[in-house]
Parts: structure tokens; sequence; C-alpha cells
């Protein structure tokens, strides 16, 4: 078949069209909000040592929004997922990270909160109505782990973090019985604490009150102790502050408390540390500040990732353990940082 001239020119001239069409053209995908500026203005240097621990070119990437309040990531390394809360909402959610989608995971949940996975790959989580620490076993069945102390409903547990040993540790500050919101109103009944309970005790056993609103907990690298902060300025006319303590062999004591970090603009949250022990704290102070914090073991202010958001609190996640993953107010994100959780 020939072409005539004629045809020739319109032919070539469909295709010039085509070629410069971005809709034909263009890569299918979401394209997601435009940034401001890349790379991303996220990361903010305090220390110079920071350097070492931030990727500049790497992605703030925002997964979902839509939450009351996101909370309590927790990385499950064989699924490679996070689970993480919308407290308001009853839910525990789920960030696949082969697919970067997030789904929900379980309705009805108590209005939970903090999550961690023991050392048996079981997800343990604080709830706060009913006021309760829960597993979740293989079977599908669920154990209640805590949910009264001396013949007293607990306040409402925060967060969580699972020992070797099997025991688990919690904060309990009451957050979720101020409102009709991430729980139920009522009026405390016990000092807020941070308690230990296992498989083997009818009631956990209260390691410290020595803290206002305990908070957030993580463990140390070396499981020799933990952090926890107190986010006492939500109640108190005290400041924020993040506090170490060393735990006894058995995990059911604690001793040498040592106040790491205090802040006058800054309330902490949840935690996460890197393999060299550093501090990666939720931040909540407004713009500048919002995001997260990054402090040495001896609580010197190495950095920052600066959100659009309330940060609640944080997990290394991904296949390297390399991935900042944050829960912030409406919105689940990721950073890609220079480290790995420990």
């Amino acid at each position: 078949m020939k072409l005539g001239r004629r045809q020739f020119l319109s032919a070539t001239a469909a295709l010039a069209a085509v070629g410069t069409s971005p809709q034909l053209f263009a890569f299918q995908g979401s394209k997601g909000p435009t940034p401001d500026r890349y790379p991303i203005d996220a990361w903010k240097v305090e220390d110079p040592r920071f350097n070492d621990y931030m990727i500049f070119n790497t992605p703030l990437e925002r997964h979902w929004s839509g939450g009351l309040w996101t909370e309590g990531p927790a990385w499950n390394a064989v699924g490679r997922y996070v689970v993480f809360s919308d407290i308001p909402r009853a839910k525990q959610m789920r960030w696949d990270e082969a697919t970067g989608q997030v789904s929900v995971l379980r309705n009805n949940v108590g209005y939970s909160n903090g999550n961690t996975f023991d050392h048996q790959g079981r997800l343990v989580s604080c709830e706060h109505h009913p006021a309760r620490v829960l597993r979740y076993e293989w079977d599908g069945s669920t154990t209640v782990l805590a949910e009264r102390y001396q013949d007293k409903p607990l306040n409402a547990p925060n967060d969580v973090v699972a020992l070797p040993s099997g025991g688990v540790i919690f904060t309990d500050p009451g957050y979720g019985a101020h409102f009709d919101y991430e729980g139920k109103k009522r009026e405390l009944e016990l000092e807020t604490a941070i308690y230990y309970v296992d498989d083997s005790l009818d009631e956990p056993i209260k390691l410290t009150e020595d803290i206002h609103k305990p908070n957030g907990i993580v463990l140390m690298p070396d499981g020799s102790g933990f952090y926890a902060s107190d986010s006492a300025p939500t109640h108190f006319d005290e400041p924020a502050r993040i506090i170490r303590w060393t735990l006894g062999d058995d995990g059911r004591s604690v001793s040498d408390r040592q106040v790491v970090v205090t802040s006058e603009d800054t309330i902490f949250d949840g935690m996460a540390c890197d393999q060299d022990g550093n501090i990666w704290s939720s931040a909540n102070g407004g713009e500048g500040i919002d995001g997260v914090v990054v402090f040495s073991p001896e609580g010197d202010l190495l950095g920052r990732v600066l959100l659009p958001e309330v940060c609640s609190n944080v997990c290394f996640a991904g296949e390297n353990r390399n991935r900042l993953f944050m829960t912030a107010s409406q919105s689940v994100y990721t950073v890609y940082t220079a480290t790995r959780g420990a």
C-alpha cells in the first residue's frame, strides 16, 4: 500500500502529536503532590555528627492519610509490614512494604495504641478501653497479659516493648481515659507508672512511678535498660523529658534513673533506637519542630526530620531496617536513613 503525499503528511502530523502527548506516553502511576523542593528540606542538621545518619537525596514519602490520630508502629520482618493504630477509630492498620499500600488489619480493637512483636513473632498491643495489654496468639485467639493492678483497673496502657525472656514492659499514663475520643473518659484509679508483666504473673509488677506521664518506651540496643518519654507538660507544670533506667537481670526491676533530655519547647512521645544507640523520638512543638528529633545516647541534639504534621511515634522498617516509619497525626510517612534500627 502506497501513501499519497497528503496522506503521508497527515500520518506524520498524527504521529508527531502522539509523540508529544503526555496522556498517552506519561507513566500512569500516581504522581502524588508536587514537592516544593527536591532534594527535600526535611533533614535538619543540628550537629555535624548527624551527617553520618541522613541521606540528603532520599524523598520523604507520605503513604497514606485519613486517620484521626495514628500511633504505635511496629515492624514485622517476616511479613514485611508495619502495624499501626488509628486510635479514635479503634482500628489497627497495616502498611505493606512491597506495595506501599495501607489497609485495615483489625476493627474494634479497644482503641489500640502502642504495638510490638515479641520474640515469638506475636503481636502485643496496648488498649485504652478496656484498659489492658493484649497478645494475639498464632491460632487467632488473644491473651490478656494485664488489665488490673492491686485490684484496680489500669489507666490506659500506652506503649510497650518485649524482652527476650518473654516478658513485656509497658507505660500507663492514662491518656485514653481523659476524653471520649481515644477511649472512654473516667477518673484514673492508679498513679501513672511503668510496669512489667509475663505469663507467670497474675498482675503486673510496678517498675517505677517516678515519672509524671510515661509515654513512649524503647529498649537500649544491648537490652540493658530502656528509655521512656515523660510528656508531663500535657498535665503538669513540668518540662518534657526522656529518662533512662537500667534493667535488672530478670527485667522485673529498675535502677539508676537518669534524665537524658529535658525540653521546654518539645513534647516527646514514641521512640526508636538505631544500632549506634541514638534516640529517634517523635516531636511535637509547632512548625520547625514537629516531626522526629534525634539525640545521641548522652542526650546531645544531633538533628531532625521535619514533617508537616505532629509526629506521634516511629519505628525502623524495611528489609535493611534503614527506613524510618513515622505515624503523624492523620498520616504515615517514611524516609530512608544512613543507619539501621537496633
